[in-house]
């Protein structure tokens, strides 16, 4: 196997950021929503090692928790950023 193809292979780790806004939602939420919103990142940013990410933010809802996250991949820097959390109904 040549070096580029073994390059291109190798899947780092995605890294969790978090704006500001959504530190501050974070804050009010209860342990069971931050453990729902936690698995959620966790998914979502093992999604986006296999999947193309799609140009600029994007939503995913959190069932069972009544959360909206809107959120922003960056594939070269292997980071999930989580822009805003909104709490729905």
């Amino acid at each position: 196997m040549s070096q580029s193809s073994a390059r291109n292979r190798l899947v780092l780790p995605y890294r969790v950021h978090y704006a500001p806004p959504a530190w501050r939602e974070v804050g009010r939420m209860s342990s069971e929503a931050f453990e729902a919103l936690q698995q959620t990142l966790a998914r979502l940013a093992e999604r986006s090692k296999t999947h193309d990410s799609v140009a600029g933010p994007a939503r995913h809802r959190v069932e069972g928790h009544d959360l909206e996250l809107v959120y922003e991949k960056d594939p070269r820097a292997s980071t999930l950023t989580l822009l805003a959390v909104t709490r729905l109904g």
